[in-house]
């Protein structure tokens, strides 16, 4: 009985094993990748470029990706997509549906301890960089590029349409937060659910971060010319 009991309790690293020796053995050292410390649960991989690090010490199925936490969102596993540099400081937790993108130079680094509970979305074209312990809730976006720029009308020429994102050590964001380039937080913070942050914040630790529904005007002279909106990072 207990062996039944822990057959059941391992199905879902057991279904993935196939997939995380390949990805193992194609990215990691031969001694990091003979102990499995990435596993992947039901990967769609889109591209498998570019390099992966793990800093320091490994362990089996410290990095897990895609796995099933949350039964109110799809069981889709994790879409996976690397053309640059991806880090990890420690262990790392990225729950179902949920999907990384990193474009050819973009740098991505997770700290210790960093958790995505469930439908993460995560862009990384520039460099995006996550403390140590760092908590996600349900349902955030993550990105370091528009994917477009911005025309000015005084002819001195366009927005740079990227920019890196900072998430200090200790924070946690809550549900459907949007995490737009040039975003900084100090650590210790706590970001209120439906927050859309794109810049620095100016606090001090230990405080909770959020925004109102006020229309602000945040810039002018600049339009998005679908002609001429090309970017380079």
């Amino acid at each position: 009985m207990a062996t039944l009991r822990n057959f059941w309790n391992n199905r879902h690293a057991l279904r993935s094993i196939i997939h995380s020796i390949f990805f193992c053995f194609h990215y990691l050292p031969f001694k990091q990748a003979v102990r499995l410390p990435i596993l992947l649960y039901k990967p769609k991989l889109l591209k498998i470029k570019g390099k992966v690090v793990i800093q320091g010490g490994v362990r089996f199925g410290m990095i897990r990706l895609g796995f099933p936490t949350v039964s109110l969102f799809p069981n889709s596993g994790i879409v996976f997509e690397n053309r640059g540099s991806l880090i990890f400081n420690g262990s790392c937790y990225i729950g179902n549906n949920s999907a990384v993108s990193v474009g050819e130079k973009g740098q991505l680094e997770f700290g210790n301890r960093f958790c995505a509970s469930t439908s993460l979305k995560l862009t990384c074209y520039d460099k995006i960089v996550f403390g140590n312990r760092v908590l996600l809730g349900w349902n955030v976006l993550v990105m370091d590029t528009d994917f477009h720029k911005l025309t000015k009308l005084s002819g001195r020429g366009y927005s740079r349409g990227h920019a890196p994102v900072t998430i200090g050590s200790d924070n946690w964001l809550g549900n459907n937060c949007i995490i737009m380039k040039r975003s900084a937080t100090p650590n210790y913070c706590v970001i209120q659910a439906g927050t859309i942050l794109s810049e620095a914040i100016k606090c001090p630790e230990y405080c909770v971060i959020g925004t109102d529904r006020n229309i602000i005007v945040k810039a002018t002279g600049l339009w998005r010319n679908f002609d001429d909106d090309f970017i380079t990072y």
